[in-house]
């Protein structure tokens, strides 16, 4: 998994890096001025550089002008980071990217050897690669598949993001985007896996249920992920970006849209005591697990 991430480390970072620790057979490289947050994973390594030296390797890696004015471009070289960081990820079968707005569940228990033996792209929405998550294998094919983006080097020199990532990568493998792309990716049959994976909060696609009616209380144990509506079922991740910030809230904006922007304080657990206790994520932020919700949950028990 490959993350360019320049800035400031969020409130959570501990939370994620815990829940990245408990996914043993996944590997994350972080490209960061930000430091090493205090919790340590053995499956995440940090490349140190700063903000300018990462759009110099870019600009030499990819042969484009690429100065954008601030980090969040970076969402834009998704489809584009396998090549640029090419011998980060040689030794591996397939490579990813994704955010770090999430917390983690048990990823391969949905991603099983079998699955990733048959499949050579997983998304975790069904009509299109999610930015915030997705995976791919690594052959030189689907590296450089952002090559076969129309005006992808236009696209990249833009000053900020035109979500190159989900919509103009998506056109490559979806079946009514370009055609000769898909053949020259998968010249037998198009190894697709695009399943909606329910992660995102407030999603305005819909809970799985068919309602509106997203669970408010989410919980992180032991390397799961599950909430209070759906007993024992276990979710690939949590994506909370409709609860931390402003960027993508509707107008008018849903319920509960943006509920962390009026917290004082988001983080109200030890990132040392979670290892065992777990903790609760949910529009008053992290905070550790009510007895009964955990019981309600079935995490108790697991």
């Amino acid at each position: 998994m490959l993350i360019p991430y320049f800035g400031q480390w969020p409130e959570w970072i501990n939370l994620f890096v815990e829940s990245c620790k408990w996914n043993p057979g996944v590997r994350w490289r972080i490209y960061t001025d930000c430091g090493e947050p205090e919790n340590r994973a053995d499956n995440i390594d940090y490349v140190h550089l700063s903000f300018d030296d990462y759009k110099a390797l870019v600009r030499e890696r990819l042969g484009i002008a690429f100065d954008p004015p601030d980090a969040y471009k970076l969402c834009d070289l998704r489809p584009c980071l396998a090549h640029i960081h090419e011998r980060d990820v040689v030794d591996f079968r397939f490579f990813g990217y994704g955010d770090i707005d999430v917390i983690y569940g048990n990823i391969g228990n949905f991603y099983t050897d079998d699955v990733l033996s048959r499949f050579d792209v997983l998304s975790t929405h069904p009509e299109r690669l999610a930015g915030h998550f997705a995976v791919l294998r690594n052959t030189s094919s689907f590296r450089r598949a952002y090559e076969r983006i129309p005006n992808y080097q236009t696209l990249l020199k833009q000053p900020h993001y035109v979500g190159l990532d989900e919509v103009n990568f998506s056109a490559v493998f979806s079946p009514h985007g370009f055609r000769r792309a898909v053949n020259y990716l998968n010249p037998r049959r198009r190894r697709l896996l695009f399943v909606e994976r329910f992660s995102a909060v407030l999603s305005p696609r819909g809970w799985h249920d068919g309602t509106m009616n997203y669970p408010q209380q989410w919980f992180w144990r032991r390397g799961r992920v599950t909430n209070e509506n759906d007993g024992e079922r276990d979710f690939l991740y949590l994506h909370f970006m409709r609860w931390k910030s402003e960027r993508w809230i509707a107008d008018p904006p849903a319920p509960g849209e943006g509920a962390w922007l009026r917290l004082e304080r988001l983080v109200r657990v030890d990132w040392r005591n979670v290892a065992d206790k777990g903790f609760c994520i949910s529009p008053e932020g992290f905070t550790e697990i009510d007895r009964s919700a955990l019981l309600s949950s079935s995490l108790l028990t697991k």
